[in-house]
């Protein structure tokens, strides 16, 4: 049966990225001349099966499907940016079971005003949540498993009003610092609430300052970086700083093979007083839409 479902997988793979065998990606061309897009899907999949193995190994597999866009229109008055990232994937280890691995939904829409060549103000608005549920994993007093389920799709989700100044010297290089409000959605497990108040509160308002830095560099044609830092200063004081770095070096090894390696830090003080920490490497299929 779970061959069964490899071999299912890989020719969905294939089938997917046949078209993206012609050059620069399989819609090249369809956009208009004041548009750029930079849009990247990959498939990933892992598997390892022991019966009966001498040797040490654990029964295990991994899938990840992941969605990435930028895409931006530029005219004479102002640019328009859109951001999409969609992470999806789980991970089944023999004796442990399924746990989640990735699971991120986001859009970002910028619209930055050209009133200088570099120094542009701007106004957008920022979308985050997940997909699947998320779970919290323990033991009851005779050992079996308890899953209690700590967070969902749209709980907590996230929406944030910018509006500020950007310095944009070149496409390699981006600077923003505004005002923000971000709004925080959860109708059951307690991500808006207020611990210090009787009511159950399933919505939270948030005005702040926000500042975003992003850098992309390639190395080569096959070598690209990117980095991007994130932080949002609640008007209540400065122990209210939530914050996000994240990095991603991506090596093109052969067409439609790449490598992955990625380094996440983030910090929100309602989720954990601790920072937070995710390391990635990352092989498989990847196929390029622009």
């Amino acid at each position: 049966m779970k061959l069964k479902k490899v071999l299912m997988a890989c020719a969905a793979a294939c089938a997917f990225a046949a078209p993206a065998m012609a050059e620069g990606g399989m819609f090249e061309g369809a956009l208009p001349e004041n548009w750029t897009a930079d849009v990247v899907a990959a498939v990933k999949y892992n598997y390892y099966n022991f019966h009966n193995w001498q040797q040490d190994g654990t029964s295990n597999s991994m899938w990840l499907v992941t969605y990435h866009a930028d895409v931006q229109g530029k005219w004479k008055i102002a640019n328009w940016r859109n951001l999409v990232d969609i992470e999806l994937g789980q991970t089944w280890t023999e004796g442990f079971g399924t746990r989640k691995s990735a699971d991120k939904l986001f859009w970002e829409s910028m619209l930055d005003f050209n009133m200088t060549e570099q120094v542009k103000p701007y106004i957008g608005n920022r979308f985050e949540t997940q997909i699947m549920k998320g779970y919290a994993y323990s033991e009851d007093e005779n050992g079996d498993e308890v899953k209690t389920a700590i967070s969902s799709f749209m709980d907590p989700a996230y929406e944030t009003q910018v509006a500020g100044i950007a310095y944009i010297p070149n496409d390699n290089f981006s600077q923003r610092i505004g005002f923000a409000n971000r709004m925080t959605i959860s109708n059951g497990y307690g991500f808006a609430d207020d611990p210090d108040t009787e009511k159950f509160e399933k919505f939270k308002d948030e005005p702040g300052l926000e500042s975003i830095t992003e850098v992309k560099y390639a190395f080569s044609d096959v070598v690209n970086f990117h980095s991007r830092l994130w932080a949002f200063v609640n008007f209540e004081g400065t122990d209210e700083i939530d914050g996000k770095w994240e990095n991603l070096l991506s090596v093109q090894l052969m067409p439609f093979i790449e490598l992955q390696v990625g380094f996440d830090m983030a910090y929100d003080k309602d989720l954990d007083e601790d920072a937070q920490y995710k390391n990635m490497v990352l092989f498989g299929l990847t196929w390029r839409w622009f």
